[in-house]
């Protein structure tokens, strides 16, 4: 057999090089198929399937806090005495390690420049199994007050900004315009818990007010320890802490789960076997197209095949025939495959590394699994795209075709299969496009959010300060108003704004809030989005002042507290009285809770994420709610990324240590808090692109071979007076009722498939608007499909027409 093999394989490098519109028709059918497999599954293995890169990742999990009543989202942080307190608890089940993430400004070169870091509890690169390779790890006398500060930097900033110094160790360098001693340099490509580069050690003290840091917990199982003992020390913990505050824990449950699920968000993770599903509807499509292909490709060549048969060719070397051309088809598709596939990755990680929440330590390389993976999957297509055809192949009834020639009209089951195949296809191809469309809707709904603001023209940073050098509240209000002042006084600007507001981000908080004199009770309270801001957010932003004013010079830090609601706030809490002047307290259940008189009302001011509309907007004074961390909005008179270099120089004139960070315009803002979900809908569109081509070729093979088969059939027809309308007729008839077939199984598929989409994003506040299939994306695949087939069937309808009757009638 291996020699029949083998002789066969000869033969089909012969026959594919004799038909290369044939072959690259197959080899790109199953390459586009194959390509996409591979590319998902590179990123399911990057976000789901690979163990953490850290010592027995197994043992590693993260514990937190979250909604009691929805269950929904990651494991939030805690604060700095609920780490000591776990840590306690735990001690005999797990070590337990925090860290925070910190903005750091380093400012010992030539120019101040922002990184991301984190204050890291001492043990955290033990608990996670990593140690430094230059230096030492930090230490218990690390964390002492009093001690000299530290720091450690990865091995990315190492070679970036010190250019790989091996003396590094034991240089001092300037941290958020302190001085700090380099301890070590980490492994290359960590960083933890995403991108960071610098980490300094925290101040952990028993009994201290928490120091306003929120705390992510890494725990590492004591060996021969269980989850579940983790988790019974975790609930006594919990129990203890909520018995002591009650208010601060109210709906609140303890939450342990694996480290491994940080690696992305619940809706990337939700939504990653969705889009595998997806793309194996790809290579099915792919799969049933090459066999559909070479299917018909063998029923064409019935008289050659019958004619071998005739002298003397087994079965077993017909089988051989069909099947090698189909490997060797296969293993071409394949090298194509991995190509696609490779360009595939790199954009997708150039897209994902737009997001500051990537991590950096994800590795989306195509590892030896993956390429067994692969071939594995090429084998199996080459055996379902060449056994069908084999198996007509190795019929010993082909010899038959001798004596009919190549009249016949029809090939009973395997015809029929054909078209099955088809419907097949094309019902998969309008479920896809169905979710492309609907994803496409999705995004531009989100792009095109009223924000309640004017995003043209608006350019926008973020600064960081440190109360080493801007000590109170009073400090930095100042800094701020030096640096909007210097802006304002820029001939390019109109006007510019601080705060701590950005609409449409996730950066704004949500705060309880009642009537004040009101006293909450068990339920759960409405809420309303909060932000600070300064005089000028109206000038700067573009917003509307409907009634009342706006903040002012009345407005100081030690006068009455006030506040500017949005239209959604006046008309949810207001009702039919008007809102002005009335007065409400911000967490109420909190003593410390502020209490806020309305003096303001502007339109409709979306301060959360874009996807969710209508949600009550409270705006404070800058001066009286001031922020460490802070957002610039500068309204400029031509293009805003344009101004970019102007506004750091000024910053720089202003605090030569402290730098400007995510300097972009606006639309850029609202992009970036959705560029994993952009990311993949980018992927799905691709996914349908290709469904949708190999669903055109498949209606195309299947129509061009019907015609071919009838050649002599509609000759005679002609010749006995049918008109070509009638012909066309005939031949569209049978591509739309395959058509018609598809696209009824291809919707019901498409609407069920957009809502399991839409329950894998729940997580995702920004895509809950995506509820169920969008009629529009409906009609257009519909649309989309209709033209294809009408395009796949044109060339064959020609074809038919141009048959001559005389000919056929010859022949006949």
């Amino acid at each position: 057999m291996s020699n029949v093999f083998l002789h066969e394989l000869r033969n089909a490098v012969r026959s594919i090089a004799n038909r290369p519109a044939f072959s690259a028709l197959v080899v790109g059918v199953l390459g586009a198929g194959l390509a996409c497999v591979i590319f998902m599954r590179t990123l399911l293995n990057c976000f789901v399937l690979r163990p953490l890169p850290f010592a027995h990742p197994d043992e590693l999990l993260q514990a937190g806090f979250r909604d009691a009543d929805s269950g929904l989202g990651n494991v939030a942080p805690v604060n700095s005495q609920d780490l000591l307190g776990i840590q306690r608890h735990l001690a005999a089940t797990a070590d337990a390690a925090g860290i925070a993430r910190l903005a750091v400004n380093l400012s010992d070169l030539d120019a101040a420049q922002h990184y991301n870091g984190a204050y890291a509890s001492t043990n955290l690169f033990r608990v996670l199994g990593v140690a430094p390779i230059l230096g030492r790890d930090f230490s218990v006398g690390d964390e002492r007050s009093g001690a000299p500060p530290v720091a450690m930097l990865s091995y990315t900033l190492w070679q970036d900004r010190y250019h790989g110094d091996p003396s590094i160790v034991g240089r001092q360098i300037r941290v958020n315009s302190r001085p700090a001693t380099v301890i070590g340099v980490m492994p290359e490509n960590f960083s933890y818990p995403r991108r960071e580069v610098v980490w300094l050690p925290t101040t952990l003290r028993e009994g201290d007010k928490a120091d306003g840091r929120s705390y992510w917990v890494v725990l590492r199982r004591h060996a021969g320890v269980g989850d579940a003992a983790v988790i019974a020390a975790l609930e006594t913990w919990f129990a203890d802490a909520a018995h002591a505050d009650p208010a601060r824990f109210r709906n609140q449950q303890p939450q342990i789960e694996p480290l491994a699920e940080m690696s992305a968000d619940r809706p990337t993770r939700n939504m990653l076997p969705v889009l595998f599903a997806a793309v194996s509807m790809v290579l099915l499509i792919a799969c049933a197209n090459a066999a559909n292909l070479l299917l018909t490709r063998t029923l064409g060549r019935s008289r050659e095949l019958a004619l071998r048969v005739a002298f003397g060719a087994s079965r077993q070397h017909l089988i051989a025939r069909v099947l090698a051309e189909s490997l060797l088809l296969s293993l071409i598709a394949l090298a194509v495959a991995l190509l696609l596939a490779h360009v595939g990755v790199r954009w997708q990680i150039a897209m994902m590394r737009q997001s500051e929440y990537f991590p950096q330590w994800l590795r989306f390389d195509i590892d030896t699994t993956l390429v067994l993976f692969v071939f594995g999957a090429a084998l199996f297509t080459a055996i379902i795209a060449g056994i069908l055809p084999a198996l007509r192949a190795g019929n010993a009834a082909v010899a038959s075709r001798l004596g009919e020639g190549a009249s016949g009209s029809g090939d009973g089951a395997f015809a029929r299969m054909s078209r099955v195949l088809v419907i097949g296809e094309v019902a998969l191809s309008c479920a896809l496009l169905v979710c492309v469309g609907t994803l496409v809707r999705s995004f531009r709904t989100l792009d095109h959010a009223d924000l309640g603001i004017n995003t043209g023209h608006l350019l926008s940073a973020r600064v960081a300060l440190f109360t080493n050098t801007y000590p109170t509240a009073a400090d930095q209000l100042r800094l701020y108003e030096r640096l909007a002042d210097r802006l304002r006084a820029d001939s390019d600007v109109v006007d510019a704004s601080v705060g701590s507001v950005l609409p449409g981000t996730y950066f704004n908080r949500a705060y309880d809030l009642l009537p004040s004199g009101v006293v909450p009770g068990d339920g759960e309270l409405p809420n309303v989005f909060a932000a600070a801001t300064d005089a000028h957010f109206p000038g700067a932003y573009g917003a509307r002042l409907e009634q009342g004013r706006f903040f002012d010079s009345r407005d100081r830090a030690d006068s009455e507290r006030v506040a500017v609601v949005d239209r959604n706030f006046a008309t949810r809490f207001g009702g039919a009285e008007p809102v002005l002047g009335r007065r409400f307290r911000l967490d109420p259940r909190d003593p410390d809770g502020a209490t806020v008189t309305v003096v303001g009302v502007i339109g409709a001011l979306t301060l959360d994420t874009t996807g969710i509309a209508g949600q009550p907007a409270l705006l404070m004074p800058l001066s009286q709610n001031v922020f460490r961390i802070a957002s610039v909005a500068v309204r400029t008179r031509g293009a805003a990324l344009d101004f970019a270099p102007r506004l750091n120089a000024i910053m720089h004139e202003v605090d030569a240590d402290t730098p400007l960070y995510w300097v972009r315009d606006y639309p850029a803002v609202i992009a970036s808090m959705t560029v994993g979900e952009r990311s993949f809908a980018k992927s799905f569109g691709i996914f349908g692109i290709v469904a949708l081509g190999l669903a055109t070729a498949g209606l195309y093979g299947v129509m061009a071979f019907g015609v071919d088969r009838r050649t002599r059939e509609i000759g005679v027809r002609r010749a006995l007076g049918a008109q070509g309308r009638q012909v066309l007729r005939d031949v569209f008839g049978r591509s739309l009722l395959l058509l018609g077939m598809g696209l009824v199984l291809g919707v019901a598929a498409g609407i069920a498939f957009v809502r399991l989409l839409s329950a894998s994003l729940l997580d995702s506040p920004s895509l809950r608007i995506i509820a169920s299939a969008d009629p529009l994306a409906v009609l257009v695949a519909l649309g989309v499909l209709v033209a294809a087939a009408v395009l796949a069937t044109l060339i064959p309808a020609r074809r038919a027409l141009r048959v001559d009757p005389m000919v056929s009638l010859r022949h006949e």
